[in-house]
């Protein structure tokens, strides 16, 4: 008996996770960021913010008809306008989607970035970057048509990242705010 119950739940496990995967949707974006490094040490004239750029891949997968999970990897050009401020992140949000109706939803989920570039003489603040960053996502999305989407994002820093070790009593987060247009496959 308890083998046969384990097969019906197995069959019925396969049975939900493919018609999770029938509706599934995988995509790409592309898009500009304006984003900042807030912290008391950088000095005023080099707090201008910087204009970059996001692309990344993405895959949806319905939960009910208004609920969806989106995890993405991107990259990600961030940091101030001066070039010693400039830190570029590969990154993995993973957002938690409700839609409105059928052209538009709002997103909100974690996002742990990794830093795979940054400027090698960093004179404004004397130290290097940490290699992490992980900060809290909003946004709302707009379905253009079937494939064709647009959305905003606002992205706050919840890490310190600048480099603890090398400067102890110095401290600045991310904030990056992303528009963005995509094609769902």
């Amino acid at each position: 008996m308890k083998k046969e119950l384990l097969c019906a739940i197995f069959i019925l496990s396969l049975g939900t996770l493919s018609c999770f995967a029938q509706e599934s949707s995988y995509g790409v974006r592309l898009g500009a960021n304006l984003s900042s490094i807030n912290s008391d040490d950088i000095p005023e004239n080099l707090e201008d913010s910087r204009f970059g750029i996001v692309v990344g891949f993405l895959a949806e997968y319905p939960i009910t008809d208004k609920w969806s999970i989106q995890p993405e990897f991107q990259y990600s050009s961030q940091g101030n306008d001066d070039e010693t401020l400039r830190v570029d992140y590969l990154q993995l949000p993973i957002f938690i989607k409700y839609y409105f109706n059928e052209m538009i939803n709002v997103h909100i989920g974690p996002q742990a970035g990794l830093k795979i570039w940054e400027w090698e003489d960093n004179t404004a603040l004397e130290t290097d970057f940490n290699t992490f960053d992980f900060a809290a996502v909003g946004g709302i999305g707009v379905s253009i048509t079937e494939n064709f989407f647009a959305d905003i994002r606002y992205a706050y820093g919840l890490s310190n990242i600048i480099d603890d070790q090398n400067a102890p009593d110095q401290e600045g987060n991310n904030t990056n705010i992303q528009l963005s247009f995509g094609y769902k496959l």
